[in-house]
């Protein structure tokens, strides 16, 4: 599992563009927001992309990036940008699923009788520093209820303004709770930690 504070994965991926896209090396001033994305087989992901098109102007705002990833090949990414008439996002293809489990995230095979490859992966959005560390994530097993991107940018906001921490980074001994108190757990696999 990826864990906020701690480094994300290499990700260099060729884009629609011509130009490969570095996670490490194409950040934002204030980072660069990875969303990736089911293919070219999901209409949610096409409403997705057009939305995130319409709010390229507020994340340039908030000086950070955005790619749009999948695990397309470029005809199938070039004719997903046909479809939803995507100009200005950059959206990478061949993600490898290999790359995706990197990324924590979750991989399905097709449906009998679909028109989806394979196997692919589901939706994830990595909110991520300058400093090469996960700020937030948001990973989907399935292709429904992911945030919409103006959530996702009110976040980078947030931590901008308020210089709020990332969350979710605890990684440390965990103990029994009764839901008030903290309770010692002197016969668990953490006992010795206490």
């Amino acid at each position: 599992m990826l864990t906020p504070t701690q480094p994300f994965p290499d990700l260099t991926l060729p884009t629609l563009g011509g130009d490969d896209f570095d996670v490490a090396r194409d950040m934002g001033e204030n980072g660069t927001v990875v969303v990736f994305y089911r293919g070219a087989h999901c209409p949610i992901c096409k409403a997705q992309l057009k939305e995130i098109e319409g709010l390229l102007d507020e994340a340039a705002a908030q000086k950070v990036n955005v790619v749009a990833v999948s695990g397309d090949t470029k005809s199938r990414a070039d004719a997903t940008v046909e479809e939803t008439g995507v100009k200005n996002l950059t959206i990478a293809h061949d993600l490898s699923m290999t790359e995706a489990r990197n990324w924590g995230l979750h991989i399905s095979k097709a449906r009998d009788g679909s028109d989806e490859p394979e196997l692919f992966s589901e939706p994830g959005i990595f909110y991520l520093l300058p400093d090469g560390t996960i700020y937030a994530s948001w990973v989907q097993s399935f292709p429904f209820a992911r945030p919409s991107f103006e959530d996702v940018l009110a976040a980078v906001k947030f931590r901008a303004e308020k210089g709020y921490p990332a969350r979710g980074s605890y990684t440390g001994p965990l103990a029994e709770h009764d839901g008030t108190l903290k309770v010692e757990a002197t016969d668990g696999p953490h006992a010795e930690a206490y």
